[in-house]
């Protein structure tokens, strides 16, 4: 039995190719012997295969950064700053009902409680719409599809993520609530 160099074919007893040829390729055993590449192990390092998982692992943590980074800094320049005094705050929150701001809390919630406690310090009358308390509070607020608390409603729109002092004036100063 005869192996050809090119193709890998086993010859068997029964070929009708001359013996010095090939029966699947037709090539000669002789010319592709010497044709044919040959394959020399190279020996891999110790130290080339234990860099390479590093090096991918670095990569990908390199690059969930860069992601990472790109989204909070294109959520920070979505912001709004507002710079107004203190009266014209105070001109904002003498337009409002307590109607027109609903406020979705729990009870444990700590950023709910900085929220109110910011609205109550700048006369900003609002209703809070307790889940811990109230399963109607509950269901309007997966309605929304939000995934945290303090969820704001301000005259119908709602706040992109949780309560920022600085969004929620942008969104009464735009007048586009």
């Amino acid at each position: 039995m005869q192996t050809c160099p090119k193709c890998r074919h086993v010859r068997l007893a029964n070929e009708t190719a001359p013996d010095w040829q090939c029966p699947a390729c037709g090539v000669a055993y002789a010319k592709a012997m010497v044709s044919a590449p040959r394959e020399v192990a190279r020996p891999v390092l110790r130290s080339e295969s234990a860099a390479w998982p590093w090096a991918r692992m670095l990569a990908v943590l390199l690059l969930a950064g860069l992601v990472w980074g790109g989204v909070n800094w294109s959520k920070g320049a979505a912001r709004v700053k507002t710079d107004l005094s203190s009266e014209q705050i105070s001109q904002l929150a003498a337009s409002l009902k307590p109607s027109d701001v609903v406020m979705y809390t729990t009870t444990e919630c700590t950023y709910c409680h900085q929220a109110k406690a910011w609205l109550d310090s700048q006369g900003f009358a609002f209703t809070e719409c307790n889940m811990s308390l109230d399963a109607r509070c509950e269901r309007e607020f997966t309605s929304y599809g939000a995934s945290g608390t303090p969820l704001l409603l301000v005259r119908g729109k709602m706040m992109s993520d949780g309560f920022d002092s600085d969004e929620f004036l942008a969104l009464l100063q735009r007048g586009a609530v």
